[in-house]
């Protein structure tokens, strides 16, 4: 038996404004390195926080990037989502978050990883730490890019 749908595509931007269901409080790119060897591991995160339009929640979800130049050299690809998690009285927030993806460690095929990711920005989002479970704790971020709502 065949479902049918009353509509297959948008055909409008009033049609795409309807599916929003939140604000974005946060758009930012930061990079990270090892600050002791240059093959790494270094990368980049992506991040986006948003608040939840039916409640006061705040919600990160982005992406990994983490290099390595050992041997062949790897490359290590983490979609995260988690609460992210204001403190008024120090203007740091933080995110703690799971995440999954895929790890090549060349030559050998992509596998997929699961790792626990922590997060925490400083008041202003231009700086602040990562860790990723197994590969590093409290890596410096820089931004590259913030777009935030004040």
């Amino acid at each position: 038996m065949a479902t049918t749908l009353e509509k297959t595509h948008i055909e409008s931007n009033q049609e795409l404004e309807k599916l929003a269901s939140g604000t974005v409080s946060i758009i930012a790119k930061y990079a990270f390195q090892n600050p002791y060897s240059i093959n790494g591991p270094f990368g980049t995160l992506e991040l986006t926080i948003t608040e939840d339009s039916s409640s006061v929640t705040k919600n990160a979800f982005g992406d990994i990037v983490i290099n390595t130049l050992w041997g062949l050299g790897s490359y290590t690809n983490l979609k995260f989502t988690g609460p992210a998690k204001f403190n008024g009285s120090t203007g740091y927030t933080s995110i703690e978050a799971d995440s999954k993806g895929t790890i090549t460690v060349r030559p050998n095929p992509p596998k997929s990883i699961e790792a626990k990711v922590s997060i925490t920005l400083q008041p202003g989002f231009q700086e602040g730490t990562l860790s990723v479970e197994g590969f590093f704790s409290d890596f410096a971020i820089k931004a590259t890019y913030v777009h935030y709502q004040k």
